[in-house]
């Protein structure tokens, strides 16, 4: 697959792409615009590219994301991208998501691997690294289970219409959202606010459709930036996409709205975790907390770092996710001020999963 970038689509290499056989996989989160993130992953593969000697990670690296469902938005000279008219009037809850990143992530291993197989004749497994945000974190995990129990080589493996052979090597979740959200500061909120306008998602897009009906998009642009306090032109632009977009606000909440009831208890076992001495191949995954993230309550952060958390002594022979809690003040929206940072951040963690 060629290097694109759209208000839709990401996707950039490290060196050429003839020559890659990972793929970090980035899955937004909510509202789940691609846009949000662009200056992030464009980071991400500037630090990766100055890997060097250190890593055991091949020298070519592809970094991969897309909006998610029902958050497209309208571009010139992107026919691919644009939605059969019934699929973007959609509305998508955290199942369907979940689906839609698992087929997305199975058609382009496809793609990727018709491609190496054409250019260099080889047919090796190519290597994957999950990446979410925020409630991406959990729709990665969920992926990562799928695929787990769809490998031929699982105890527990299913039927699955999926051909293509690859590996989930590691996962790098940032400010998860992976239980429990309705305990935090803003799921509270939220799930009072559900309880007294049951159909919010649809009257708040409704008053956003009059909105962006009735202003230029310069007194758009103009009242996004004071809201938003003056974000950077890559927010400005998207946030105003998003909301000049069929159906994206009512989409944004009516998945809020969806993860409030699905995402509660832990769900998965300790061979998705990695906590316990599981068949090969071992994800190594990483989790990446917020201090006083809002839409993750501190006592929740605090038992997943305790039940699940390989501690940083431990050494290579440790199981159970790296976990890290930011003492950086880093916000939960990191994409919107902070991407130079983070980005820096997960390339050590990609490096680490790389030497693995």
């Amino acid at each position: 697959m060629e290097a694109q970038i759209t208000p839709n689509t990401f996707c950039t290499y490290t060196a050429l792409p003839k020559d890659a056989t990972t793929t970090v996989f980035f899955i937004s989160g909510n509202p789940g615009l691609i846009g949000y993130y662009h200056p992030f992953l464009s980071l991400l593969g500037k630090y990766l590219a100055k890997t060097g000697d250190q890593s055991s990670i091949e020298s070519s690296i592809q970094i991969y994301g897309c909006s998610l469902g029902g958050f497209e938005v309208d571009c010139e000279n992107t026919t691919s991208e644009n939605e059969p008219q019934d699929r973007r009037s959609k509305l998508y809850d955290l199942e369907d998501q979940i689906v839609l990143v698992h087929d997305k992530l199975n058609a382009l291993m496809s793609v990727n691997a018709s491609s190496t197989k054409n250019t260099s004749g080889s047919s090796a497994k190519r290597k994957v690294i999950l990446m979410g945000h925020s409630v991406g974190a959990y729709i990665a995990m969920e992926v990562l289970r799928r695929h787990r129990e769809a490998n031929p080589q699982s105890e527990t493996a299913s039927p699955s219409s999926y051909t293509v052979d690859f590996d989930i090597i590691g996962g790098v979740m940032l400010f998860p959202t992976v239980k429990d959200i309705a305990h935090s500061p803003s799921g509270q909120k939220l799930t009072t606010l559900l309880s007294f306008v049951p159909h919010l998602a649809l009257i708040v897009s409704f008053f956003a459709r009059i909105l962006t009906t009735l202003l230029p998009t310069s007194a758009l642009k103009s009242l996004v930036k004071l809201v938003m306090h003056n974000p950077p032109s890559h927010a400005l632009d998207t946030t105003t996409s998003f909301l000049k977009s069929t159906g994206g606000v009512r989409q944004a909440l009516h998945m809020a709205a969806d993860e409030m009831r699905t995402i509660t208890s832990d769900k998965w076992t300790d061979d998705v975790w990695g906590v316990a001495h599981a068949r090969e191949p071992l994800t190594k995954l990483f989790f990446y907390f917020g201090r006083n993230d809002h839409w993750v309550a501190e006592k929740t952060r605090d038992e997943i770092v305790a039940v699940k958390g390989c501690k940083h002594g431990d050494g290579d022979g440790g199981l159970g996710p790296r976990m890290f809690v930011c003492e950086k003040g880093l916000p939960h929206a990191f994409c919107l001020k902070h991407s130079d940072l983070m980005a820096r951040k997960v390339a050590d963690m990609i490096r680490d999963i790389g030497t693995a």
